[in-house]
């Protein structure tokens, strides 16, 4: 079965946290006031939708739904990451490369929704092995790839970007990659998603006011 994708455009969030957590240990200071910490791990994503907007039925049902497909923490579920900080290319979007495209017939989906492209082209010039925190890419179309930016590989494996190196391609990262990349594969970074579980079973319970109006806030931890 296909993992669910948090339908963005239904369930609104007025604040968005999207961070990496360290996974680092500290240990007790001696007399000199010196502490060593080391690191186990580059750490895991988390993130929080906050403020979701709920005023109207179906949007009190998506959020029920999705609630009860999720059981807790049992099912995971993608998170999409906006586009907002992405290498888009200039000029793509007064061009109309990001516009929804309609059926043969003009006609949309049922929730007035088209199709949508691909426009940002980067995909791995060479073999990674898992946990590699560095690849070589080959960019064929996009922007300027800057640190802070986010790509995915596969089904929602989310990776920040921390240095890139236009002339040579070498691009490194964190989290440590979760699965192996082979040469030829894409780097999304038109739409990237998360793959998550909830951090709570009771993440998604749903207070309404007047049983009408929400604005909860639901926080999610990376699947691994």
């Amino acid at each position: 079965m296909a993992t669910l994708l948090w339908p963005i455009h239904v369930l609104r969030a007025r604040d968005i946290s999207v961070d990496v957590s360290p996974r680092s240990l500290r240990g007790p200071a001696s007399v000199s006031g010196f502490s060593q910490v080391v690191s186990s791990d580059a750490g895991l994503f988390k993130i929080t939708l906050g403020g979701i907007i709920i005023r109207s039925r179906a949007e009190v049902l998506a959020f029920r739904a999705i609630a009860n497909l999720l059981e807790g923490q049992l099912n995971p579920i993608n998170i999409p990451i906006c586009r907002a900080y992405q290498p888009v290319p200039a000029g793509a979007v007064a061009a109309g490369l990001y516009d929804e495209v309609p059926h043969s017939d003009d006609a949309y989906f049922d929730d007035d929704t088209g199709y949508v492209g691909t426009v940002i082209d980067v995909v791995a010039a060479a073999n990674a092995a898992v946990r590699a925190v560095s690849m070589t890419v080959t960019v064929n179309y996009a922007g300027d790839i800057e640190s802070g930016q986010h790509f995915s590989v596969g089904d929602g494996r989310l990776y920040r970007v921390r240095t890139f190196d236009a002339d040579t391609g070498a691009l490194t990262f964190r989290p440590p990659l979760r699965e192996a990349v082979t040469a030829g594969d894409r780097l999304e970074f038109d739409n990237p998603i998360l793959r998550c579980r909830l951090a709570a079973d009771d993440s998604m319970n749903l207070e309404l006011a007047g049983r009408r109006f929400g604005s909860p806030s639901v926080a999610f931890l990376e699947d691994i």
